[in-house]
């Protein structure tokens, strides 16, 4: 079987569904680049993938004035910056062995909490915690008040209906009794841990734990082979508010995969 650190991951956003997105909120899409008019002039982004063909010129005519590059490969002729757009670093799991081995493959602790959890799974009606699948709706309310408790800021509910009408089948959620869940986003084989979020309660029970299971295992079953939890601590850009996410997708075990960071070209377009 393939090594996971050397299967090519194509990214969610050069998928045709995040470009049917991205458009919904105000971008425009020309091969593989995001541009976004500002007035008289245009901001782009290229995020994970080679520049492509006719890169300068598609800046230029769009009077692109500063473009943002986050590639899979330092590039040459680009100013490097300390703002990037996502994550630098991110963690995979091959989800191609087993659900016995996917779950072996994890930290003590996460399978010893993991196990527990699913025990109460299997209480009667009302008992125990209930997975439920695409309940997008009861997730959003899930993600809000995650956000208010922990004062971040998220996209506002038409936003995100516009991401999970985009990707329709190729995007799915798991929650569990409104108390915790995740946003999955799947192309080309990957599945990505695009949203996640809990309660308070949520998190003293450890849900989420449960909720990552349930739905590398959906992934699984829809035919996906790689897991990819879209960004944890990178300390060449370190940002001590991702320690604990982070702490927590590790306990899932997988390989680590680094990017060169973020790139800004300022250009006069006239």
């Amino acid at each position: 079987m393939e090594d996971l650190a050397d299967i090519e991951v194509e990214d969610v956003r050069q998928s045709i569904e995040y470009g049917r997105y991205i458009e919904k909120i105000g971008w425009r899409v020309e091969s593989g680049i995001f541009l976004r008019k500002l007035g008289p002039v245009t901001i782009a982004k290229i995020q994970r993938r080679d520049l492509p063909p006719g890169w300068e010129k598609i800046l230029k005519r769009n009077r692109v004035v500063m473009c943002k590059y986050e590639p899979l490969r330092t590039p040459v002729g680009w100013r490097q910056d300390n703002w990037p757009l996502l994550g630098t670093k991110t963690l995979r799991v091959d989800l191609r062995p087993s659900e016995e081995k996917i779950f072996n493959s994890f930290k003590k602790d996460c399978r010893y909490i993991v196990r527990k959890l699913q025990d109460t799974t299997r209480l009667p009606d009302g008992q125990g915690y209930k997975i439920q699948t695409d309940d997008f709706e009861g997730f959003y309310e899930i993600w809000r008040k995650s956000a208010k408790r922990k004062h971040l800021w998220i996209p506002g509910k038409k936003e995100f209906d516009f991401l999970v009408d985009s990707f329709g089948e190729k995007c799915f959620c798991a929650t569990i009794n409104g108390e915790a869940g995740a946003v999955i986003l799947t192309h080309e084989k990957t599945a990505f841990y695009y949203y996640a979020g809990a309660t308070e309660e949520g998190n003293r029970m450890n849900l989420p734990y449960l909720v990552v299971w349930e739905a590398m295992k959906e992934a699984k079953r829809r035919g996906m082979k790689v897991w990819d939890f879209e960004g944890i601590y990178d300390s060449r850009w370190p940002n001590k508010g991702w320690l604990g996410f982070s702490h927590f997708k590790k306990s899932f075990g997988g390989v680590e995969v680094e990017y060169p960071g973020c790139f800004t070209r300022w250009q006069v377009p006239f």
